[in-house]
């Protein structure tokens, strides 16, 4: 614990003497590390450095958590209110200036909920999350009940088919026995994909109905032990969350393009491409008898879950009844903008954002996220106290409604679409920052190997080795780290996707089986998560520690040949993959980007050239954007980096071209594979300073597909 033995009482002295010291060398202060191991982390911070990394506390961290999940703080709640407030206050004691923005969205909550099996026996599911003894927290009256969100208000009744992950390989399978799900409730498991797949995919195969459980061979007894005395998912479990399709508009549903204000024309719902089915989550629990009772052919091998049943797809004698009613209407949601302005480039902008609502107490998700973004900020804090401004501007986002589709950072996104192409230089994100003690990150390739170096310099919660240390050790046999490519479902999608900066996404992850549950809760991360706090701690010092090198640096540090030979690679195995596609005009495309690259990074910046080579380095990311989107896409514009249709949160590669092979459709083929050559080009171009052509606008998308 890297300092942790720092009192509060003796850590002025501590920076004193440092700073002293540093002040009489006449160079930078190297910050003594409280721990025997310390030579393991890279040594050479300056003092302002030494004092953020030197900031974030451990017990704090411990305090503010608890303060965040006091209450469950669902999007629009008035408890959601009280945990803006604490935020806008907790910003603005540490020196920022604080805009509480509000919106009027479009969101449901659940009335009444009613699951029972009427053959070939009866069966009324609890949809209920009991209070355990272990964790007090779990009784609050306050808690949402589990529900589906989106979901329509709807009574059905009709037979169950298993169709394993919801996926259309499942539904293929189907197919292949013999079988529809046309008229029929399906029954899927969570897991391998974005939950709003199943319920678009169900419904396109004509299901009247759809029922996720969770299976505890994916999250539950299978992996360990279940909460309360291990971290997996219990059997009275249930996950939550948003079901809107991926392929529909970002943000509020009736807005698209437009933020939420009040007074601004909105879709009919029934326009808004919402899902047309009932659907409900379930606990293993309530699964099992229905899984139970299924007759009609085998499972596959891959279809077979956890539970000690033999798991066949159903024959028609097994039926159920759902009747939901929700409660939709407009809500106001309220995020929170903390901003310190830069002193010599105030028009230049390092965002770092985190969601705060919570399907309920969101102790992880996304609350430890909330709480290393209030210790960046007393971090910064800390050196404001020396007279400290930021070169560059440092805005924290307190995001709000992220849990039903990303809605506060879409909105505040669209409200200032213009200024952050200009004015933003990349987007940091930490949705839950501490799940566990291994440490990941997802960036685009413009900042590699930044990111790599700041890690370094960073000591992890065991203070025995740096964060990127900490990730290195996960995979022993690759020469170096791998970056996750950015795809969706947190509030990184809306900047890369419709703004076109540069974003990363990181975490320290272990075992979470408490997703999206009441059990999510301030007692579990004591537990298990993180019992000392001190990973809450390290992930803030790595959050600083980037955002204070990005805004002090005079060089953007965002490395365009790094980018530009990912893409060129990328491109080759597109090419690789599927042999029928022509790609010569890509990897044209992708080499002339990289040889540009190459002449842009090795010319050196100049006093007379830093500010317009400082503007390429922030606007190459939106070049890459397909203004009009990909082909049958409202949700991305990114023609390297986009989320997959079928995966939802994962990222895919040039997804434009690799849907529409799915679908055989040679024209959006076609059109996808000139969308990525114009981007490229339009990017190499405008390295080499030619005209990069006409200037994007965003069209206001209407309607659904």
């Amino acid at each position: 614990m890297l300092f942790s033995i720092v009192t509060r009482g003796s850590l002025p002295r501590f920076l004193v003497t440092c700073l002293a010291c540093g002040a009489l060398l006449g160079g930078p202060v190297v910050f003594p590390l409280p721990h025997r191991a310390a030579a393991k982390v890279r040594s050479g911070l300056s003092a302002l450095e030494s004092q953020l990394l030197a900031a974030p506390a451990p017990e704090r961290a411990r305090q503010t958590l608890r303060t965040l999940t006091a209450k469950p703080h669902l999007a629009g709640t008035p408890e959601d209110y009280a945990t803006a407030l604490y935020v806008r206050d907790e910003l603005q004691r540490a020196g920022f200036d604080v805009e509480l923005v509000e919106y009027e969205v479009y969101l449901p909550r659940p009335k009444s909920r009613r699951v029972e099996m009427t053959a070939p026996t009866k069966y009324r599911c609890t949809l209920t999350e009991p209070t355990l003894p272990d964790d007090p927290d779990s009784a609050s009256p306050l808690a949402v009940p589990t529900f589906a969100a989106w979901s329509p208000s709807a009574k059905v009744e009709a037979p169950v088919v298993y169709v394993n992950y919801g996926l259309p390989r499942d539904y293929e399978v189907l197919e292949k026995l013999g079988v529809s799900v046309q008229g029929k409730i399906a029954l899927v498991r969570y897991g391998e994909c974005y939950r709003g797949v199943k319920a678009q995919v169900a419904q396109e195969k004509g299901a009247v109905g759809l029922l996720v459980y969770s299976d505890p061979k994916d999250d539950g007894y299978v992996q360990g032990k279940t909460y309360p005395d291990g971290p997996w998912r219990t059997d009275n479990c249930v996950q939550r969350g948003s079901y809107r399709a991926f392929t529909q508009p970002p943000g509020d549903p009736l807005t698209p393009g437009r933020p939420a204000k009040k007074g601004t024309s909105r879709l009919a719902p029934k326009d808004a491409g919402l899902p047309r089915i009932p659907i409900q989550p379930l606990s293993y629990r309530d699964a099992l008898p229905i899984l139970e009772s299924l007759r009609g052919p085998a499972a596959p091998k891959d279809w077979i879950g956890g539970l000690p049943i033999e798991y066949r797809i159903g024959n028609g004698e097994t039926r159920v009844r759902m009747a939901l009613t929700m409660d939709y209407r407009l809500r106001t949601i309220w995020n929170v903008i903390g901003t310190l302005t830069g002193r010599d480039h105030p028009d230049e902008w390092i965002l770092l954002g985190n969601h705060r609502d919570a399907w309920v107490y969101g102790a992880v998700d996304p609350s430890s996220g909330t709480t290393a973004m209030l210790e960046v900020a007393r971090a910064f804090g800390e050196l404001r106290k020396t007279g400290w401004q930021p070169r560059r501007t440092i805005k924290l986002c307190s995001w709000d409604a992220e849990e039903y589709g990303l809605i506060g950072s879409t909105e505040w996104v669209e409200e200032h679409l213009t200024e952050l192409r200009e004015k933003a230089v990349c987007y940091l994100n930490v949705d839950s920052a501490v799940s566990g003690d291994n440490f990941r990150a997802s960036a685009v390739p413009s900042l590699w190997s930044f990111t790599k170096s700041v890690l370094q310099d960073v000591p992890d919660a065991s203070g025995t080795r740096s964060l990127y240390d900490n990730w290195r050790a996960q995979d022993q046999k690759a020469s170096e780290v791998r970056f996750g490519k950015l795809g969706s479902g947190s509030d990184y999608a809306p900047f890369l996707q419709l703004a076109g900066i540069a974003c990363l996404d990181m975490a320290s992850t272990g075992s979470y089986g408490v997703y999206h549950s009441t059990y999510d809760s301030f007692r579990w991360m004591e537990k298990f998560g993180d019992p000392t706090f001190s990973r809450h701690a390290a992930m803030a010092r790595g959050w600083a520690l980037l955002a204070f090198r990005l805004a002090e640096s005079p060089r953007i540090e965002l490395n365009l040949l790094d980018y530009a030979r990912e893409i060129e690679r990328l491109a080759r195995e597109l090419a690789q993959e599927h042999p029928q596609l022509d790609a010569t005009a890509l990897l044209d495309a992708a080499r002339d980007l990289t040889i540009a690259a190459e002449a842009f990074e090795t010319e050196p910046d100049t006093q007379a050239t830093l500010a317009i080579r400082n503007r390429l380095r922030r606007q190459f990311e939106g070049f890459l954007l397909a203004p009009e989107g990909l082909p049958k896409r409202y949700d991305a514009r990114h023609v390297v980096y986009a989320p997959g249709v079928f995966s939802g949160y994962g990222a895919e590669v040039f997804s434009g071209v690799r849907y529409a092979l799915t679908r055989n459709d040679a024209a959006d083929v076609a059109r996808a594979m000139e969308q990525i050559v114009t981007a490229l080009k339009k990017a190499t171009r405008t390295l080499q300073g030619q005209p990069s052509g006409k200037k994007d606008t965003q069209p206001v998308r209407k309607g659904v597909l």
